[in-house]
């Protein structure tokens, strides 16, 4: 059930038998040569959508924008910040509890979201609510290790090609082209991370300087099918609406 397509009157009874609702949080960025920007927002989108036909929940509008500071290198990237995503989902959960919600889920697509979200879950419980993350990749790679995968990689790419195969450019797949920019002595071995002597370092800096497309991980997007996205997909639908027929219970 969709907020923005429910009148004042229907959205007053659903608060008189639920107090549970479904917030997407996405992002505009880069995910690699082969993949569009809206990732982040298009497959929480999808999910909430499968979602709906399993349990009655009321899904607000979504946020399509995100903390993304170190990939605003790439064109079309766009990051709110922290400060902007703080407020912005403060006052959207404000005016949900106002109106009798008490436990608001976050369905996030994107990693750089997830400290500002876990900061308003914990301002939330101070108010008498409660916040819950749901991180589809990382659920994803819980249910099954297979799809367990990186930053515009195998499991992404699949899930795309769930939401739409036009949207994924196959034939522009590349490798993932990590730069050893701080040198061979400290080569590059993943997000924010150089590797030295075995051991992953964090050196905070943006992403263009050492990956020419924004894919990084593991898993690679060349073994993505839409099979794989439909069954994940799937599978992280059914386990989140598990979890909600119980949550709105408790």
């Amino acid at each position: 059930m969709k907020l923005s397509e429910m009148t004042y009157w229907q959205t007053e009874k659903y608060f008189q038998e639920h107090d549970t609702v479904i917030l997407t949080v996405g992002c505009l960025e880069s995910h690699g040569s082969h993949n569009v920007l809206g990732v982040d927002t298009l497959i929480p989108d999808k999910l909430v959508s499968m979602i709906e036909e399993r349990v009655a929940v009321a899904a607000a509008p979504g946020i399509p924008y995100g903390v993304c500071e170190d990939m605003t290198g790439f064109p079309g990237t766009i990051s709110i910040g922290e400060d902007c995503m703080y407020l912005l989902l403060t006052r959207i959960t404000e005016g949900l509890i106002s109106h009798g919600a008490k436990k608001i889920l976050f369905l996030n697509g994107h990693g750089g979201n997830i400290s500002t979200i876990n900061r308003v879950c914990i301002e939330l419980s101070r108010k008498g609510a409660l916040g819950v993350i749901l991180n589809w990749w990382i659920m994803a790679g819980q249910l099954n290790s297979a799809w367990a995968g990186g930053h515009g990689g195998g499991e992404e790419t699949a899930a795309m090609m769930a939401v739409n195969p036009k949207l994924v450019y196959s034939g522009e797949m590349r490798g993932q082209e990590l730069i050893n920019d701080l040198g061979e002595k400290f080569p590059t071995m993943g997000f924010d991370r150089v590797e030295y002597k075995g051991i992953g370092i964090p050196v905070p800096r943006d992403v263009v300087k050492y990956t020419t497309n924004g894919w990084i991980g593991p898993d690679d997007p060349k073994d993505a099918t839409e099979n794989w996205g439909k069954e994940m997909l799937n599978e992280v639908a059914d386990y989140i609406a598990s979890f909600i027929r119980d949550f709105d219970m408790a």
